[in-house]
């Protein structure tokens, strides 16, 4: 079940969050373009992810469009981060569908209306099927994506299966421990250091409000997954 937080714990986050996702929208000014090769694999190594899997970029111009990543990278991130044979996350396949993969027309990649698994994404039509590769990103878009991050970070299972992929991990979070959340997000990108004192800042407000251990490190978790940057380069 979904853990319901306190109003005051959703006050600070709300709160926090306007710094840290300033500092985290600020750093994605250079975004690059997409290359064919965006979909290379997605696999951790001990210190997070390889650079060899961060999908290629080159500068953007002034005017130039700068286009997200499809659903299919971002529900194979995602999977990748949240999945834990200790820490199970309720329903998590199912909450990927229902915020990503089944959300074609704002990430992009139409389905395959001859597939059993993609029958229920194309809704038994074919309009699905004629989806582009890749979508400008959007408000509905990110508003499903914050739903999944929501959901997934929901529960302490989740916040768990995201925090046993972190070395040397101290009880509390500290700058090592963010800077490998943020990888894990943010593939090949090592966290700013405005975006790290952020969250620093962040967690020391809710230390000082008596917050549980648990629910600063979901908040720390949760900036980062619901930050835009990630899915942009």
């Amino acid at each position: 079940m979904m853990r319901k937080l306190g109003g005051t714990f959703q006050f600070l986050i709300v709160f926090a969050a306007l710094t840290v996702l300033t500092q985290l929208y600020q750093n994605c000014g250079q975004v690059g373009l997409l290359s064919s090769n965006e979909f290379a694999s997605l696999s951790m190594g001990d210190a997070g992810m390889n650079d060899q899997n961060h999908p290629a970029q080159s500068k953007v111009s002034s005017g130039q469009r700068v286009l997200a990543m499809n659903k299919t990278y971002v529900a194979e991130l995602v999977r990748e981060v949240f999945t834990s044979a200790n820490y199970p996350v309720p329903a998590l396949d199912a909450l990927i569908n229902q915020w990503i993969l089944y959300r074609g027309a704002q990430y992009g990649v139409g389905c395959n209306p001859y597939d059993t698994y993609s029958t229920r994404d194309c809704g038994g039509g074919m309009s699905g099927a004629n989806l582009p590769y890749h979508v400008d990103d959007n408000t509905v878009r990110e508003s499903f994506r914050i739903q999944f991050c929501e959901h997934a970070l929901g529960t302490d299972n989740g916040v768990n299966a995201v925090l046993e992929k972190v070395s040397n991990r101290s009880v509390a979070p500290t700058a090592a421990a963010i800077a490998q959340i943020y990888l894990f997000f943010y593939r090949g990108d090592e966290a700013p250091s405005d975006v790290i004192a952020s969250l620093l800042d962040m967690d020391v407000t809710l230390a000082k409000n008596n917050e549980s251990v648990i629910n600063r490190w979901r908040a720390v978790i949760l900036q980062i997954c619901e930050s835009p940057g990630w899915q942009l380069q």
